[in-house]
């Protein structure tokens, strides 16, 4: 594959850069939550943003992420690079590269950047064959540092005090690692987890929902999930209510919590009940149970972790490619709920 390309994935295009791309460049490069985390200033004027397009960004293997459903116009929200041999700031071998990337604030959490990465790095084993990925982040950028652990990069050394470049001081860094090698092996079936889930839905109620969307966002899996209408839980009782800290969810036409119980069992190959008291009589974890039994949907129920490998059995025979709605009594019911529910949803998924 020869320069310029265009990458691919489910979600978004990769491609390169261009001049034009300078005013959403500006916008979020501008946010002072974006560059210093990666060790470069927050951009100060469009003429800025022009200058780094044309001496940083329009170079080979340096791309603008853009959604692929059209809702930007092409308009890049994120960028992703390999910068290979000499061009790294790590003492690397030419046939190697290291990974540098961002990803606009409005984006964050929803599993687009590991989604991206894992392409870039496709096309860097295979197309470029390059013998190993690299990648630093500073100790205390998280969001870096799940991204580089969910696509399989693992700890090769820590530097202390590495120079934040361009804004003065020091502060110390990992860096980690991918070889070919490695990376060819988590390709091969046998070594790969079965992908068994591939959305998390809920009704993003405090406890046992909240725990699944906060599991599946944590490990880049899509989240998704009918609320009440206004965005209600019991702890966000205004609109736009939990829509704001969950925008992937869509809320129904009614505040009454049976509407989205009823509609988030319908929308899903199974339902997984964490219960760590039981099924309580005259409870939305109960009418939960019946919905599924009426629409003959799958459902499980789970009241400690002993219990997770029945789950994972049955939920193999269910199917691959599941989408697993996930409910259970409100935090304020049975503490605790949401920390189960959360360590469930992560074995499940990992």
């Amino acid at each position: 594959m020869s320069w310029p390309a265009t990458l691919h994935t489910e979600r978004l295009d990769l491609r390169p850069w261009r001049m034009d791309d300078a005013e959403a460049l500006f916008a979020y490069a501008s946010d002072p939550d974006i560059g210093p985390a990666a060790g470069w200033p927050p951009h100060k004027s469009l003429d800025e943003s022009r200058e780094v397009l044309e001496n940083v960004l329009m170079v080979p293997e340096t791309y603008a992420l853009t959604l692929r459903d059209g809702a930007s116009s092409d308009e890049p929200i994120g960028c992703l690079s390999l910068k290979i041999g000499e061009n790294s700031d790590l003492a690397i071998g030419d046939d190697q590269a290291e990974l540098g990337f961002w990803l606009a604030k409005p984006f964050w959490g929803q599993g687009l950047m590991p989604e991206a990465v894992r392409e870039v790095m496709r096309h860097g084993f295979c197309d470029l064959e390059l013998t190993a990925v690299w990648a630093g982040h500073y100790r205390s950028n998280d969001q870096s540092r799940r991204v580089q652990e969910k696509v399989g990069l693992r700890h090769q050394r820590t530097i202390r005090n590495r120079p934040l470049k361009l804004l003065g001081g020091h502060a110390d860094g990992e860096v980690n690692w991918i070889t070919r090698e490695r990376w060819l092996t988590l390709q091969e079936p046998a070594a790969q987890a079965v992908r068994r889930i591939a959305r998390i839905r809920s009704g993003g109620q405090t406890g046992a929902d909240r725990g699944a969307l906060d599991a599946a966002r944590e490990l880049g899996v899509p989240i998704c999930g009918w609320c009440p209408q206004g965005g209600l839980a019991e702890d966000f009782p205004q609109p736009p209510g939990l829509l704001a800290a969950y925008p992937e969810l869509t809320e129904g036409t009614s505040e009454d919590y049976a509407e989205r119980t009823a509609w988030n069992v319908r929308d899903s190959h199974a339902t997984l009940i964490v219960a760590p008291a039981g099924l309580r009589p005259s409870s939305g974890t109960l009418l939960t149970a019946r919905c599924a039994r009426q629409l003959g949907r799958p459902c499980l129920v789970l009241s400690d972790l002993t219990q997770l490998p029945d789950v994972i059995r049955r939920l193999d025979e269910v199917g691959d490619e599941l989408t697993l709605n996930v409910a259970g009594p409100r935090e304020s019911q049975t503490p605790g709920t949401y920390a189960l529910t959360r360590e469930v949803v992560r074995q499940l998924l990992s």
